[in-house]
């Protein structure tokens, strides 16, 4: 349903909006079931909507004696861990993403001042990761417990709630 919403991207031989890249958020932490492997990562799908995108990637590290010293692209699986139960973090809604996952995301995809939309915010981590980086967040949810946090929790980071209409 993206590739039809935005187009095939880097998948189509001429390029174009649309796909770019698949990440995985690799976290290990959770249950495991008796029938099927442990499920321990989430896929994060990137999609552009035109000719030019910003991307200013996350920098790391390189492991390689080759590259000892010097910092290189954050690769396409993320380890990330969850927030755990006893985490200053965690505020208790049940699909809440951890900021060290979303603030790196929000710095690589957008610029300073330009709007971060999430319509579905839950509890508003990307909003706060979005505050965090001087960046406008624009948050919609049809959830009013979610609501009610990630209000908390922007005004917590001293953000503007004022909503239109």
């Amino acid at each position: 349903m993206l590739d039809d919403l935005f187009g095939p991207g880097d998948r189509d031989p001429v390029g174009g909006p649309g796909f770019r890249n698949e990440l995985v958020w690799s976290y290990g932490l959770g249950g495991s079931s008796p029938r099927y492997y442990p499920r321990k990562h989430d896929t994060i799908l990137w999609y552009t909507r035109g000719a030019s995108w910003h991307f200013d990637p996350p920098m790391i590290p390189a492991r390689s004696v080759r590259m000892r010293g010097e910092l290189k692209k954050q690769p396409d699986v993320w380890d990330v861990p969850s927030i755990n139960n006893q985490a200053k973090e965690r505020n208790g809604y049940p699909t809440q993403k951890p900021l060290a996952l979303l603030e790196p995301l929000v710095r690589a995809h957008s610029r300073p001042g330009e709007l971060v939309l999430d319509p579905f915010c839950g509890s508003g981590t990307t909003l706060v990761a979005a505050v965090r980086a001087g960046r406008r967040a624009l948050g919609v949810d049809r959830s009013e417990e979610a609501l009610a946090i990630a209000r908390k929790r922007l005004l917590a980071e001293g953000a503007d709630i004022s909503c239109p209409g």
